[in-house]
């Protein structure tokens, strides 16, 4: 009796692991993906999950670090193309968010420290940084200022004491230093004047 019980489980258990394993990670006839997806590490720990809809992402994709911690979140529109993210931290707060269009970061993107505060705001086009940049010190105040053109440092640029008095001021070209450049005291004195346009002239009298 006991041994067809056994027979009677396990027949059981095998059927609805085959049912499970059809709930997911399917593709219709023509090859694209439908339904409820997953994949796993090699620990056995779930990956991602998300649904497709003839092969464009749709809702909410979960991610997960290895160890199960929650690791971001994409939340697709309807044309699966654009997904607002939302990356964490190992401590569950949020340290990055923006837009993805095509897999490419697009538009504003906000990163945080690990403990809630601004840190950075920037601009991306295509993937690429495009635009202006910010970053803060912890207290919120301003802590620089920055122009980026396919991910090049690219014109104006100031960075700011903690008290939010301007410290230093000049221009980047092709991600380097460029032409003059200022340095300010907190009370709005020139200390410094750099040049760096002029010519390296080291190893000459």
């Amino acid at each position: 009796m006991r041994k067809i019980l056994f027979a009677i489980l396990c027949f059981f258990l095998l059927g609805n692991l085959s049912l499970n394993a059809q709930d997911h990670n399917r593709t219709d006839n023509k090859g694209r993906k439908q339904g409820l997806w997953m994949d796993f590490y090699p620990n056995g720990q779930k990956r991602y999950e998300g649904h497709f809809k003839n092969d464009k992402c749709q809702g909410v994709f979960t991610y997960y670090q290895e160890n199960g911690a929650l690791w971001a979140t994409n939340t697709f529109d309807k044309s699966g193309t654009k997904a607002l993210n939302k990356t964490y931290a190992p401590n569950g707060s949020m340290i990055a968010t923006g837009y993805y269009v095509n897999q490419q970061k697009e538009g504003e993107w906000r990163f945080y420290t690990e403990d809630g505060k601004l840190l950075t705001v920037e601009e991306y086009k295509n993937g690429l940084a495009d635009g202006p940049s910010k970053t803060y010190y912890e207290t919120g105040v301003l802590m620089s200022e920055r122009q980026y053109v396919n991910d090049v440092l690219e014109g104006p640029a100031k960075n700011y004491y903690p008290s939010g008095a301007l410290k230093e001021e000049g221009e980047f070209h092709n991600d380097k230093k460029s032409g003059i450049w200022k340095t300010y005291n907190e009370d709005g004195d020139v200390i410094s004047v750099e040049n760096y346009s002029a010519p390296d002239l080291k190893g000459f009298d």
